[in-house]
């Protein structure tokens, strides 16, 4: 379906050239005349709507060759064409436009091209869209169950690890963080600021039993 909307695309983009360059010539009045087709008056309008067409015709191509724009364009262009038809129909059979001849006929074969362009470009977007969404939902779908899913009990702090199954793997962190302790290492006595052997005052004011003092058989 997007493969017939590019091709559909294309020969718009190639009805909208041609009308653009025959409106840039619209000061020669002798190919109005010779086509039997109305004068764009002043010319300068005809040449403005030319320049017009001639860049809707590039973003037409672009829209043909570049497959992210396709549906948008083709969608905004339809709508364009549609009401393009209308218009002419109108003009031509209602509201007395001041044509002749072949140039009526060139003007309904237009309105007709116009139109079926409309038809296909409208629903093929349509269609084109749905299934892109379709496809991207799919790619979702695919993606999200190709990733696994971890279970988490209800009770689980933020800290927890488990595997796919719920459970708690030996050495896992709990909610609460560890911390390791060093190993204290303490200097000998007398290494070190602090580490000093002290002698004990009581053991020196205490006087030896044998002091000749205190011993009333001396």
């Amino acid at each position: 379906m997007k493969i017939l909307l590019r091709a559909v695309l294309f020969l718009d983009a190639l009805l909208q050239l041609l009308l653009g360059i025959l409106l840039l010539l619209s000061p020669v009045a002798t190919l109005y005349a010779a086509l039997q087709l109305p004068l764009p008056q002043p010319a300068l309008y005809g040449q403005l709507l030319g320049v017009a067409l001639v860049g809707f015709a590039w973003l037409l191509v672009q829209a043909t060759i570049n497959g992210q724009l396709t549906v948008a364009i083709a969608r905004t262009v339809g709508q364009v064409n549609l009401v393009s038809a209308i218009l002419i129909v109108s003009w031509v059979l209602f509201l007395e436009v001041p044509v002749q001849g072949a140039g009526k006929i060139w003007m309904l074969a237009l309105a007709a091209v116009l139109a079926f362009f409309a038809a296909v470009q409208i629903p093929a977007a349509k269609r084109v869209r749905r299934r892109e969404r379709e496809q991207q939902l799919a790619r979702e779908a695919e993606r999200n169950a190709a990733t696994p899913t971890t279970v988490h009990p209800a009770n689980a702090g933020p800290n927890d690890v488990y595997d796919d199954a719920g459970r708690r793997p030996a050495g896992a962190s709990r909610d609460y963080p560890e911390y390791r302790r060093e190993p204290v290492i303490t200097p000998p006595p007398g290494y070190g600021p602090g580490t000093e052997v002290m002698p004990d005052p009581a053991t020196e004011e205490l006087p030896s039993p044998h002091h000749a003092r205190q011993n009333p058989h001396s």
